[in-house]
């Protein structure tokens, strides 16, 4: 029986939730800080010793010593060899094989449009398929309120955790290092063969005509080295809309955030005639040119409460008045964002501040 690949065995250690698998087996978790708790099944436990920590996908017993992933845990409860407990990992939770390798082109400097489109929507769905078996990207979700299905479905959120190179050819061989180099040339890896959008939560901008014309991505971990990015696009100008169709569809209103994931938070309770510029200072000709052709003659600029935000929503609401656009400004309390607040985990209270 041939063995199981390294890359599948990190994928399942990764991606599937030992939270979820141990909840599923009928153990009672209480949740201790970041961890939960909950009483071992490997020896007699008066109280509850063993931890989970689902931020590592891993579990330890103080009182045992029992310790490991989500495969450990099916090995030890089950009594089942390695290979078992992966397999029916792999089967039971949906964990999958690794997605087809990428097939590359003739090596090329620069990709043509049709195969750098083709080249993107392969590897976005790569990542959208990785956001969907992910619990990291998933927990980010739910601190920014937008774990939503259809949101996810429809705009194609995703997830880069440094395991596209596993769907690659191997770079010795020619189909490798073609591939690899068309992704650098689009942006999608940098130099040194990283993933640029490593440890982000993926988002495309697709326009009407189902053409990906940008891809934002957002660092999910809030405890990154000092200087580290947060905020990631393509190389080059910005370029797109996110959400045209709900600018063609909103009878001429128009809500304008300062980010996507601002306007996603309206995007999920409802508001659907959002969009979003490209941070404080990054509403484009493209903007523009979408709010004439679909005919918006008025737009809440719902950019954060602080200086930055002030400002730029003044300027902007001057450019846009001077187009003949009523403009009108979304005053969230001071110093806060529109999106949902982290810390808290509530929802903002839109009727009010509209």
């Amino acid at each position: 029986m041939a063995r199981i690949p390294e890359t599948d065995i990190e994928r399942l250690k990764a991606e599937v939730s030992l939270l979820r698998l141990i909840e599923a087996s009928g153990r009672t978790l209480n949740k201790q800080g970041k961890d939960y708790a909950c009483r071992c099944p490997f020896h007699a436990d008066a109280t509850p010793s063993l931890i989970v920590t689902p931020a590592k996908n891993l579990f330890h017993c103080f009182g045992c010593g029992a310790a490991g992933g989500p495969i450990d845990w099916v090995m030890r409860t089950q009594g089942v060899s390695f290979r078992q407990a992966a397999e029916q990992l792999r089967a039971e939770l949906g964990v999958s094989a690794p997605p087809p390798r990428l097939a590359a082109s003739p090596l090329a400097a620069e990709p043509p449009a049709a195969e750098r489109q083709t080249l993107l929507r392969r590897v976005l769905d790569y990542y959208h398929d990785t956001l969907k078996q992910s619990p990291e990207a998933q927990a980010y979700l739910d601190k920014r309120g937008l774990r939503h299905p259809e949101l996810i479905e429809r705009f194609r959120l995703g997830y880069a955790n440094r395991t596209l190179g596993y769907s690659l050819p191997a770079k010795p061989v020619k189909a490798g290092a073609e591939i690899r180099s068309q992704l650098q040339a689009i942006g999608l890896l940098r130099e040194s063969g990283h993933e640029h959008f490593n440890g982000a939560l993926v988002v495309p901008v697709i326009g009407l005509d189902g053409v990906v014309h940008e891809v934002y991505g957002r660092k999910i971990r809030d405890d990154l080295r000092a200087g580290t990015a947060y905020h990631l696009y393509l190389p080059g100008p910005h370029a797109g809309v996110w959400n045209e169709a709900g600018l063609a569809a909103s009878g001429g209103e128009v809500i304008l955030c300062e980010a996507l994931l601002d306007a996603m938070t309206f995007w999920v309770h409802g508001l659907r005639n959002v969009t979003a510029s490209y941070g404080v200072n990054g509403f484009t000709a493209a903007h523009l040119d979408a709010f004439r052709r679909h005919g918006v003659r008025r737009v809440l600029i719902a950019y954060d409460r602080d200086a930055a935000g002030n400002q730029a929503a003044a300027m902007l609401a001057e450019q846009l008045m001077a187009e003949g656009i009523d403009c009108f400004r979304i005053l969230f309390p001071k110093d806060r964002r529109c999106c949902t607040n982290p810390e808290q985990g509530e929802a903002p209270p839109f009727p009010k501040w509209i």
